[in-house]
């Protein structure tokens, strides 16, 4: 799905709730900037699925078209598949990535994030009979996940693992950067995903092969 219609889902979904939600609320809930949800709020009342009253002097209420309930059932279905597919794709690689693991030294894992992605990444490493031993997140720290109490990196050389596996969706560079400096052993540590250097690197060498 991309961005603009997850935006407009995200926007159709606040105004169904029917709380008289203000311009600025809907700004703060979603992280968007006022000016641009001025804009989107626009767009979805000239595509007629929204539509805007004045309740009082500066003061506008917006209201769900019987086109924008289509909409927003329409785009609803479309995010579900778009989770599934994104879901499946996902588990698949972070398969292909793990599987080794176990013939290549080890299969104790120090798992690095406590999000969606690393609930994912728990699953398969069940799957390929890997052993979830620890899980590191500054943010959620004190915290448990999956039955492990969530510490933080600095801990980390604290910790026994033969692997340290990356399982988060933004930040993997400065993580990176920290694990070097506790002296974790690169040849240790297993990306799930593709940092944008590792992709350039790769097509790089891709370039040169060809």
């Amino acid at each position: 799905m991309d961005p603009q219609a997850k935006r407009e889902l995200e926007l159709l979904t606040e105004i169904a709730k029917g709380q008289g939600v203000t311009q600025r609320a809907l700004a703060k809930k979603l992280g968007m900037a006022l000016g641009l949800t001025n804009l989107y709020i626009k767009r979805l009342a000239r595509k007629g699925y929204v539509k805007i009253v004045n309740v009082k002097r500066s003061r506008l209420k917006y209201l769900l078209t019987p086109r924008g309930i289509a909409e927003k059932a329409r785009l609803a279905y479309q995010y579900v598949e778009y989770s599934l597919s994104y879901y499946t794709q996902l588990r698949e690689t972070f398969r292909q990535r793990l599987s080794p693991l176990s013939l290549s030294g080890g299969r104790r894992v120090l798992l690095v994030g406590s999000g969606e992605v690393a609930e994912i990444a728990a699953l398969v490493l069940w799957e390929v009979d890997l052993s979830l031993e620890h899980v590191v997140d500054d943010e959620k720290a004190g915290s448990t996940f999956l039955g492990h109490k969530v510490r933080t990196l600095p801990e980390v050389p604290e910790l026994s693992y033969d692997w340290v596996v990356l399982a988060v969706r933004n930040g993997t560079e400065d993580i990176l950067d920290r694990l070097r400096s506790l002296k974790v052993p690169e040849d240790r540590i297993v990306f799930l995903r593709d940092t944008p250097a590792r992709e350039s690197e790769t097509d790089g060498a891709g370039s040169r092969a060809g």
